[in-house]
């Protein structure tokens, strides 16, 4: 829980940065503008980091080897790792990043909507 809340602060201090580097003035529009660029990137790789660990990836992913490579490098593919065993990032971070600042930016809409 601890981390989770410095979490949170980090991340609303560095929306405030770049809308202080952008825009040079702070409104709530834009704060919502660039949380939702920034939740919206965690989120996005989150969903992105447990697609690859899926193994969705990894059918398409040898078939192409086979494809491309020549015919005396076949016997290699099989020793290649999959996508699925490279990517070993753990999503919940980007997951536990993103959401806090997505519900934070529907919050600000909700006050900028009234």
């Amino acid at each position: 829980m601890k981390n989770l809340v410095k979490n949170i602060i980090v991340n609303q201090l560095l929306i405030l940065v770049v809308v202080l580097i952008f825009y040079r003035k702070l409104t709530i529009l834009d704060y919502i503008n660039v949380s939702f660029y920034i939740g919206a990137s965690y989120l996005f790789f989150g969903i992105l980091i447990l697609i690859f660990q899926s193994g969705f990836f990894d059918f398409f992913s040898t078939s192409i080897k086979k494809v491309f490579y020549r015919k005396y490098a076949q016997s290699e593919i099989t020793n290649m790792r999959a996508p699925s065993e490279v990517v070993t990032l753990k999503s919940s971070f980007f997951f536990r990043s993103g959401l806090p600042i997505i519900l934070l930016m529907f919050v600000a809409l909700f006050f900028y909507s009234i």
